[in-house]
């Protein structure tokens, strides 16, 4: 019988244990991975205990194919109370730490977001970002108190494991090596097993869950439920929801796959206008990431100490020193316990006791007879739990009765719509603490228990897609849609001059169907205005997709019969005639074929293949500059605010012992953009007459996904670069 046992649990997610030695390590830790453990039952309950991973091994790389491949926030949860390797009066208590394997340079990021998603800001951080000593003092008396009285460095928690070049012991005579950039191989006695936490081109990290499309008729204002579940959940998206305001749709908090529900309503990331965060724990947080990869940035609102705890953990997970929200989001900061204004939506963070810095949401808007409101009650404590905080002594951890009648009154207070986390435990709330709640309809959200008869007297529980409307709409807004996205691909031309193609006919499809019986002629444009298109060959999320706001048959070699909607989809159709009227009659005809010559350079490019259907790619092709080098002409020592983007031929990146080519299509210089002082020191030469463009970063620096294209390049050069240099050094 085999020492060592495997088993792949999903891309990217191995299991492997060696059972006679009490070793069961999970290698790799995608978001989600908890809930694909509990799903194959490798987490599973046995008597009085449940069980699961002992030792995380963590990707070499921090980001692959886009996403965040290092994500043990939940893992490590599980293990420190679920399995009980926390809780001394636990039976499966014994004193060992749970074990954390990886690179070096990971290693060291993924502790930091431990201790942010287990702490938050810590105590100098509170200061610096509060808005008042006292502000400042009250979170800190919350986070000590479900701290019992002391952060503890992230070391006691976790024992880690730096796993360099050599073999190295986890313990009881298991070993692991690294044979090559996430390619490891364990042994026990003189039993072997290889295990590759690569990605294929590709290939994506997945959801345990299987959704359902659905389509989506919101009105003025509207509140879609888009997930009701937890951490721990494996059939639902952690507790989220939807607001749809007028024409704006924003987001309250982003679980893992938030992509995934989003397309799921026939919604892309250009469809999102903004998003409200409540705090940064994963099942909250962990779809940031994912909101990045659009073609603009999204707004981002939150109250500053939440803002920061986020920014602070999204900078461990990506282990880069730079300003993350502001590089891909547009960050609104809101007044905390006090109404703000989103255009028109009034918005009112109120402070909820918890172990991370968080705020729970109300929401209002004015109808003719008054206010409508929702009320979003994420991660909240329990009434107990609350009442057992109050400590007079301000010296204390805890807070004030004054404090505790405030939280309680605004966790009372009525609404139109209320969602409350019900998950139970410390951290939080109860349903039947709102048994006397006078509000209109009540949401229980935040478990996987059912409700109980008496619960579902005074509550009830969402499907996801169920929409809840607040204030009925009169207008249609997809004209106003259609010639905000016409106003992007022709910013000279005046919202009167798109009048002649917005009053044509808006379709709506299924998803699954073709677009080619939909057109009349061969040069019939489609404007998308909802959900996602793409071409049958591709079955995985891909680049090559075209989402919201974006021209469909606008080029000649568009092949509209191999195109699927991925989604519930509606498009305004514009007659060849119509649409050529237009390019005349606004002197675009010759700029507009120009700019498609050049976008073919570009889209299939590595830089900006995301958004290769985008508008955007014809304001950028206008703004490159072109470059020429000669065969073996050496560039050193550049300093310039671009990055280098290969058309033709093909050149050599080194620095030092790292060499890499690069052909058509590959960029490099990203840590000049980056980063204010780069220490890579790259240099170029040409292996045969070359060309290509220099980017100017103002033209890139602005758009989410191309961003995140050079952060991932940055990430995987310099580790490897980083890798030699420690090599040659202990040569020396």
């Amino acid at each position: 019988m085999a020492l060592i046992e495997y088993k792949k649990i999903s891309p990217g997610l191995i299991w492997v244990s060696v059972p006679s030695r009490s070793i069961y390590i999970q290698c790799g830790c995608p978001a989600d991975s908890v809930k694909h453990l509990i799903q194959s039952g490798h987490i599973r309950e046995e008597g009085d205990r449940e069980l699961g991973p002992n030792t995380i091994l963590l990707s070499d790389l921090s980001i692959q194919n886009g996403q965040l491949s290092n994500m043990a926030e939940f893992s490590i949860l599980q293990m420190f109370y679920r399995q009980g390797m926390m809780v001394p009066n636990h039976p499966a208590y014994t004193g060992k730490k749970p074990v954390m394997i990886g690179h070096p340079e990971p290693l060291k990021a993924q502790l930091e977001y431990i201790f942010r998603g287990n702490y938050g800001l810590t105590e100098d951080e509170l200061r610096e970002t509060a808005s008042s000593p006292e502000e400042a003092d009250l979170h800190m008396r919350i986070k000590l108190n479900f701290a019992f009285g002391r952060i503890k460095p992230v070391e006691e928690l976790i024992q880690p494991i730096a796993l360099l070049d050599d073999e190295t012991e986890i313990g009881n005579g298991v070993f692991i090596k690294r044979i090559a950039v996430n390619v490891f191989e364990f042994r026990c006695e003189k039993e072997r097993l290889r295990v590759d936490l690569n990605l294929q081109p590709g290939e994506t990290y997945r959801s345990t869950y299987k959704y359902r499309y659905q389509p989506i008729s919101p009105e003025f204002f509207s509140v879609i439920h888009s997930g009701e579940g937890d951490g721990w959940d494996v059939s639902h998206p952690s507790m989220a929801s939807i607001i749809c305001y007028g024409p704006n749709i924003y987001l309250i908090d982003a679980g893992p796959f938030i992509s995934h529900t989003l397309r799921s309503f026939g919604l892309s990331l250009n469809s999102v206008k903004g998003i409200f965060q409540t705090h940064a724990h994963d099942d909250h947080f962990a779809g940031l990431a994912e909101l990045m990869l659009g073609d603009k940035k999204i707004e981002y609102y939150a109250p500053p100490l939440v803002r920061r705890s986020v920014e602070l953990k999204l900078r461990a997970l990506i282990g880069i020193d730079m300003p993350v929200l502001e590089s891909f989001f547009d960050v609104q900061d809101f007044d905390a316990d006090a109404w703000n204004n989103v255009d028109g939506l009034e918005v009112f963070p109120s402070i909820s006791p918890h172990p991370v810095e968080t705020y729970f949401l109300k929401f209002r808007a004015m109808a003719a007879d008054g206010y409508r409101s929702y009320h979003h009650l994420a991660d909240i404590s329990s009434l107990e739990i609350l009442k057992a905080m109050v400590e007079s002594d301000t010296k204390k951890n805890g807070i004030t009765q004054e404090i505790h009648d405030r939280i309680r009154a605004s966790y009372l207070e009525k609404a139109d719509l209320k969602k409350i986390d019900t998950g139970g435990g410390l951290i939080h709330g109860q349903a039947n603490d709102f048994r006397e709640d006078k509000s209109t309809k009540i949401i229980f959200s935040h478990s996987t228990k059912s409700l109980t008869m008496t619960q579902q007297i005074f509550g009830s529980q969402a499907t996801l897609g169920q929409v809840e409307h607040l204030i009925k709409g009169v207008m249609d807004y997809r004209h106003e849609t259609a010639a905000r996205s016409l106003h992007h691909h022709f910013p000279t031309v005046p919202f009167g001059g798109f009048y002649d193609l917005l009053n044509q006919e808006i379709i709506k499809l299924e998803p699954g169907l073709s677009l080619a019986p939909l057109s009349q002629s061969a040069g019939d444009v489609f404007l998308l205005l909802k959900g996602i298109v793409a071409s049958q060959a591709v079955l995985n999320f891909s680049d090559q997709e075209y989402q919201a706001g974006y021209f469909i048959n606008d080029e000649p070699d568009c092949r509209l019969e191999e195109l699927r909607t991925r989604s519930w989809v509606e498009v305004l159709r514009i007659p060849q005639r119509v649409f050529k009227s237009f390019l005349a009659r606004n002197n675009l005809e010759q700029n507009f074929n120009h700019n498609i010559e050049r976008r073919r350079q570009l889209e299939n490019s590595a830089l900006f293949s995301p958004i290769r259907y985008s508008p955007l790619l014809h304001k950028i092709a206008r703004s490159l500059e072109p470059f020429a080098i000669q065969k073996d002409q050496l560039v050193k020592n550049f300093v310039g605010h671009h990055v280098f983007l290969l058309d033709q031929g093909s050149m050599k990146l080194f620095t030092g012992d790292y060499t890499e080519n690069l052909g058509p299509g590959n960029f490099c210089y990203e840590d000049n953009v980056l980063l204010k002082n780069s220490s890579l020191h790259l240099s170029l030469q040409a292996l045969e007459n070359s060309s290509g463009f220099l980017v100017p970063y103002t033209l890139i620096k602005d758009i989410p996904a191309v961003e995140w294209k050079l952060v991932e390049a940055y990430k995987r050069r310099s580790q490897a670069i980083h890798k030699l240099q420690k090599i040659s050094s202990s040569a020396a």
